[in-house]
């Protein structure tokens, strides 16, 4: 064992001579029990929490919840001092902050590709629930709708993906656009010099409506792409770095969102004094007022964000090559609460399963606290007995030197160890003397220093205030000499001279390595034990209890978004034959068969559950039920022909049916068990939808394909009595169409029946625009113009019948599904809560 050096005795406070001797082996006695690591306690201050957000553009309403929390002090509240960065076109805020020119930044759906481009950026919180992004077109010159723009001249930003994600679903090739230069300014819009612009549909519109410019707009949002916008993100490293940092950041940010959408007014006045006069006053009200249905804070959260939204995002970039299939979102979604569950799955991990090592670290402490209290004992009674200093010396010396433990001194005055125990060449790898001689900034990593620094600074604080100290115990990493880390315990208390100045800290480290692996298995069994319960051991499908409560959660959500929720169950054929005739481990391995086939054919946002027997459930979000329907096809084809080893070919029958609003959790299933006995009945092998719900049906055979006619559903009704009768009118028109179609009436028949068709929609839309109007409706701009793109597309497909380029079949498809089933039983959902009679 190597002795520390007689160079650096451990300090004494002043005391006669007699005593002196004494006093350093009372400092060292009395220190015995706690943890070795504060050295670095006394490191200069770490600097102030200065951190800097990066803008996706310059200084508007845009960011106006950043510039509240800085205004109002929740940042300063929070312990940050945050710099906010303008951008400019060229800026790319995804690698300004993976560069470490800024810690935090804003962007777009830009995210997920940045992510693919191994930049590892994580979304802290969603500001806009909608993206803003739009394209902005002049009216008129042969454009009324997006298809019309190829070969066109049109100004997109480089950071828009989302957009030409757009044009490519919609089937406008990129190569075929005359793509400009974005000059960020809409006069070239206004005076011709491109037909289309991308642009923010609450900034860029304030001037063409000034202008008295008339344009139309398209979003991905029309055809279902809804990106979230304004995302709030950081990196992996800030987030493992500083935890509470980015909290605290993420709060306070979303505060002063809070306050800004409250009190616009006011921030507006905020942005003119301190951030410049680059838009004017009643500019920024008008982006403000914009914003508003963006966030959607009447529904959701500030900074909500759903797992499974950014899966669809990342779905529809993959679906045009811009992501691969399956983009995997670990890693890349923030979860503020993750910590508080961890905290309580641990407190479970040691009720249930870690009390043995509890009451062992319980009995360990006590030992330490009885031996400190007898040395201290021991130590006041040598204090009065000269003679016996070196006693106590010695015995000091032979307890620290073959303690597995490592004892350590530091002096509070000069911040430097006095002592440290032989131990520490195992716990670390280093000598005494190396440690001795070691700046005390090297003794904890970063992280663990400021954890260290932050009880000391308590501990001083209750010595000033005259409270008695306990032990304090705290978990540190300490750097080994070959470069790993080694977890460890700490156990420290203060000392003071006799004056009651605190003057030395005495610290005992322990070596937590195997306590932290038995804990980290313990947390894998719970979570095994956990998986456990919600999942079939057998096929690793989600079993009845997991089902119980995701169906309830997918039902709220559809009911509170208007996204359409669609349910299919299937039943193997034949089971039982298969069971009596291979046996039950072999009908096992067939069930496991089957669940893996339709793993296969399934999205990752659908679940598949085990019902029970060969039974199985899909439950499919965001899916209506002809798109329902087609996935069970898949998953039908795919049984049919994929052959079992040793059994052969296994079919299955199917039940689909969409949720429908208010309906019970039980009347759904009963309507999807009704369709699935309607397969087997039909000779099985076969899909069949709920006959009580659909609101279209097959309707009859034409050359150009099977035609569908209109069903009408009382579960159709809005609520306001014109607009449900109109909607039923347009559906019977419809379907008087189709019936001159497929009965081959002439032409001229055809064209006064699609016009009176076409007379009908455009009074339904001035009505309904008036209504909505009336009620306020924040999307009323949106789906105004939405109107007019379908009339416009209507009129277009009318002229080219009429010259014989489009065939009747064609014509009618447009008309019933796209203008009368599909936007009046899917667009307007969205505002039908607005049309219905108050309740009571």
């Amino acid at each position: 064992m190597t002795s520390p050096p007689a160079a650096t005795p451990i300090p004494a406070p002043r005391q006669p001579e007699a005593a002196s001797g004494l006093g350093r082996i009372a400092a060292k006695l009395r220190w015995l029990v706690l943890g070795a690591g504060l050295g670095c306690i006394l490191m200069a201050a770490p600097p102030p929490e200065s951190i800097t957000l990066q803008l996706k553009w310059r200084h508007q309403f845009q960011f106006a919840g950043y510039y509240a929390a800085q205004e109002k002090g929740f940042y300063r509240e929070a312990g940050l001092e945050v710099t906010m960065l303008e951008a400019d076109p060229s800026t790319d805020p995804a690698r300004e902050v993976v560069a470490g020119r800024a810690q935090y930044g804003v962007s777009n759906s830009a995210l997920l590709l940045a992510r693919q481009q191994g930049l590892p950026v994580v979304a802290l919180a969603v500001i806009y629930q909608h993206s803003p992004l739009a394209l902005l077109a002049r009216s008129g010159a042969g454009i009324h709708s997006v298809h019309d723009l190829a070969g066109r001249r049109i100004m997109i930003d480089r950071h828009s993906d989302e957009l030409l994600a757009f044009l490519r679903k919609e089937g406008v090739p990129v190569s075929s656009l005359s793509l400009q230069e974005h000059r960020f300014d809409p006069s070239a819009l206004l005076n011709g010099e491109v037909d289309a612009i991308s642009a923010y549909s609450t900034d860029e519109p304030y001037f063409l409506d000034q202008a008295g410019f008339s344009y139309l707009t398209f979003t991905p949002r029309a055809i279902g792409l809804d990106f979230y916008g304004d995302n709030l993100f950081t990196t992996e490293e800030e987030i493992r770095a500083h935890p509470a940092r980015v909290k605290a950041f993420r709060e306070a940010s979303l505060r002063g969102w809070a306050y800004a959408m409250q009190h616009p007014e006011e921030v507006v006045d905020l942005i003119l004094a301190r951030y410049g006069g680059r838009h004017g006053r009643d500019h920024l009200l008008y982006e403000a007022s914009q914003m508003a249905p963006l966030l959607q804070r009447d529904l959701v959260e500030l900074g909500y964000m759903h797992p499974d939204r950014w899966q669809r995002m990342a779905d529809a970039y993959a679906q045009l090559d811009l992501l691969p299939t399956g983009f995997p979102l670990e890693g890349f979604l923030y979860d503020p609460g993750a910590g508080d569950r961890q905290a309580r799955r641990n407190l479970r991990l040691m009720l249930t399963l870690a009390l043995p090592i509890g009451l062992v670290l319980g009995a360990a402490v006590l030992v330490f606290l009885w031996m400190n209290r007898r040395l201290a004992r021991a130590i006041r009674a040598q204090a009065q007995m000269s003679g016996g200093l070196r006693e106590s010396e010695r015995q000091f010396r032979f307890i620290a030197e073959h303690s597995a433990d490592v004892i350590w001194t530091m002096d509070l005055p000069s911040g430097r160890f006095t002592y440290v125990s032989p131990s520490v060449v195992q716990l670390r790898g280093y000598t005494p003397e190396e440690i001795l001689a070691m700046p005390v900034a090297e003794a904890l990593t970063p992280e663990s220093a400021a954890r260290v620094q932050k009880i000391l600074i308590e501990s001083l604080a209750e010595w000033h205030a005259g409270a008695t100290l306990p032990p304090r115990v705290v978990e540190v990493d300490q750097p080994h000499k070959d470069g790993h880390l080694v977890p460890t315990e700490v156990v420290t208390t203060l000392h003071g001279d006799a004056e009651g100045r605190p003057t030395r800290v005495l610290g005992v480290s322990r070596n937590i390595t195997a306590r932290r692996r038995a804990e980290e298995q313990l947390r894998r069994n719970l979570e095994t034990l956990e998986q456990a319960a919600s999942t079939d051991l057998l096929t690793h499908a989600w079993n009845r209890r997991h089902f119980d409560a995701a169906i309830e959660g997918e039902m709220h959500r559809s009911l509170r978004y208007g996204h359409p929720l669609s349910m299919l169950m299937l039943d193997i054929d034949h089971f039982k034959r298969i069971n009596d005739t291979y046996g039950h481990p072999e009908g096992d391995r067939v069930l496991m068969e089957v669940a893996d086939q339709v793993r296969a054919v399934i999205r990752l946002s659908d679940s598949l559950t085990r019902w029970g027997g060969e039974e199985f459930i899909v439950l499919m979000p965001n899916t209506g039920l002809a798109n329902a329907k087609a996935l069970a096809e898949r998953i039908r084809e795919s049984l049919a022909g994929c052959a079992i080893e040793g059994i052969g070919p296994v079919t299955a029958s199917f039940g689909v049916a969409e949720y429908l609003p208010d309906a019970s959790r039980e009347s759904w299933l009963e309507r999807v068990d009704h369709a699935l006995y309607r397969a087997k009945q039909a000779g099985r092998n076969r899909v069949e939808a709920d006959p009580l719900q659909s609101g279209i049906e097959p309707r009859g055979e034409h050359p150009e394909g099977t035609f569908l006619k209109l069903a009408w559903s009382a579960s159709f009704r809005s609520g306001n009595p014109l607009i449900d009768a109109q909607h039923e009118r347009l559906f019977r028109l419809s379907n008087d169409l189709l019936d001159a179609v497929l009965s081959g009436r002439d032409d001229g028949d055809l064209a006064a029946l699609v016009t009176k068709l076409l007379s009908e929609v455009a009074q339904h839309f001035q009505d309904e625009e008036a209504i909505l109007a009336d009620l306020g409706f924040s999307g009323l701009q949106e789906h105004r113009q939405k109107h007019a793109e379908l009339i416009g597309k209507a009129l277009d497909l009318q002229q080219a019948f009429q010259a014989g380029t489009l065939s009747s079949g064609r014509l009618f498809q447009f008309l019933a599904q796209d203008v009368v089933a599909l936007h009046m039983l899917k667009a307007d959902r969205e505002f039908f809560h607005l049309t219905a009679p108050p309740q009571g």
